[in-house]
């Protein structure tokens, strides 16, 4: 079995494959004590055979721990071989989480162009062809960056944190601030999902990310909607070297 640990900032996701099928999933605190509390207690139950790191926290450092436990542990950087070819010019650069999701698009659509749709606190827009090449992708605002954005640089309106869809138009200044942020985004991704289907109709479109749920149910049924896609993309990556 595989351990995947996907470490934020904030959170660290904690998910156990079976092969190719996730079987466990959980979110530690991104902290030392609480990651390892956490994978330890899952290597009293669990026969694990390799580990996959992947962090954007530079506090965060369980690797020599984690390897006391298990012989095959790797993190995973910008040099890590991968299944994909990555066109990026600054690769370097490329959000982890990005060449992840890539990684987990091929594996579940092989073959196909995919558009990737991340939605988090920033929500990414990632190609990858059907010759397996990552070609890159756009950044934008996520959600609450949108909402906080507004409170912030302006004097009065209201920093909106329970936010739910609404109609085409507010009749009030919260519903004003909500419909522009939530509608916006939405057409924000119709308009890219609509140029990709022109473009690739037999193309797969991806919906991931912390928001998927929510923005899924306003989003057409062809919008292939996958929370775990950077968790299959690690799983594929850890089997990719070790095996």
């Amino acid at each position: 079995m595989n351990l995947v640990l996907d470490i934020g900032n904030t959170f660290c996701k904690i998910c156990i494959f079976d092969c190719n099928k996730l079987i466990y999933k959980d979110l530690a605190k991104s902290s030392n004590s609480e990651i390892l509390l956490k994978t330890f207690e899952i290597f009293k139950v669990q026969d694990i055979k390799s580990v996959i790191i992947s962090s954007v926290n530079s506090k965060v450092s369980v690797e020599e721990e984690l390897k006391k436990k298990c012989s095959n542990v790797l993190v995973f950087n910008s040099l890590t071989p991968i299944p994909v070819k990555n066109l990026y010019s600054t690769p370097k650069t490329l959000g982890l989480d990005r060449l992840a999701a890539s990684v987990g698009a091929f594996d579940l659509f092989e073959k196909k162009n995919c558009l990737i749709i991340d939605a988090g606190t920033a929500i990414t827009y990632d190609f990858l062809n059907s010759c397996g090449e990552f070609l890159g992708g756009n950044i934008a605002p996520g959600i609450r960056l949108r909402f906080s954005s507004l409170n912030e640089h302006t004097s009065k309106l209201p920093l909106i944190e329970d936010f739910s869809w609404g109609g085409e138009f507010g009749n009030d200044t919260f519903s004003a601030v909500s419909n522009g942020v939530l509608n916006g985004l939405l057409f924000e991704i119709e308009g890219y999902t609509k140029r990709f289907e022109d473009k690739y109709p037999d193309g797969k479109i991806i919906l991931t990310g912390g928001d998927t749920i929510f923005l899924s149910k306003k989003l057409k049924n062809t919008i292939f909607a996958e929370p775990n896609l950077v968790a299959i993309g690690l799983n594929r990556i850890l089997n990719y070297n070790v095996f």
